[in-house]
């Protein structure tokens, strides 16, 4: 089983990385004034486009920045991040499969470990969802989206108190960041607690 794990992570890796060059090829190459109809170019656009397409369909008409010399087509690079994102999700998935960790085999028999672990697991998903928002509003996602409006439900009640009281820094927004940073040191006190209580 383990074998089986380690090849299917290793074919996992290939293709991630294969398809990623291909999207960050199919970014680049227009900068450089190849043409839509040439062949690399065709060639990228099927290989990339079933990754593509439903990101831009999900996304709606964002994705696109002009330039002096054309557009830069922000999407393909939004693609990257969903791929290894997902990689990421599936390596753990199934490292899993191999070796379950125990607090959620048996979570009435180390309690201190479960509580810690579902700590764990919380911030890594609200991480996940702040960099998702970031990303999208990067990328010019209209609010009216659901997947929007959903990303701001949920991270909006943690920025908007950073935001009022951090001023922008040469146009940019450093809430993201401080938010980061502050539920790290949130979730090292949590664990510190659950340890000390038990």
């Amino acid at each position: 089983m383990v074998l089986i794990v380690a090849w299917i992570s290793r074919i996992l890796n290939i293709l991630v990385g294969v398809l990623s060059l291909a999207l960050a090829l199919r970014v680049l190459l227009p900068w450089f004034r190849v043409p839509q109809g040439h062949p690399v170019m065709r060639f990228l656009t099927t290989i990339t486009d079933p990754v593509v397409r439903p990101l831009r369909r999900t996304i709606g008409g964002g994705g696109q920045v002009w330039m002096s010399n054309g557009y830069l087509d922000l999407v393909p690079l939004a693609a990257i991040f969903v791929l290894w994102l997902a990689r990421l999700v599936i390596s753990h998935l199934l490292a899993w499969v191999v070796a379950p960790p125990t607090w959620i085999l048996y979570p009435g028999r180390d309690l201190e470990r479960w509580l810690v672990g579902v700590v764990n697991l919380l911030y890594q998903i609200y991480v996940f969802l702040l960099l998702l928002r970031i990303l999208l509003e990067w990328l010019r996602v209209s609010y009216a989206r659901p997947l929007m409006r959903f990303l701001w439900d949920i991270t909006e009640p943690v920025l908007a108190p950073i935001r009022k009281r951090l001023p922008t820094m040469m146009g940019l927004d450093f809430t993201p960041v401080i938010a980061v940073l502050l539920l790290a040191v949130v979730q090292m006190l949590l664990t510190a607690l659950i340890r000390a209580l038990f």
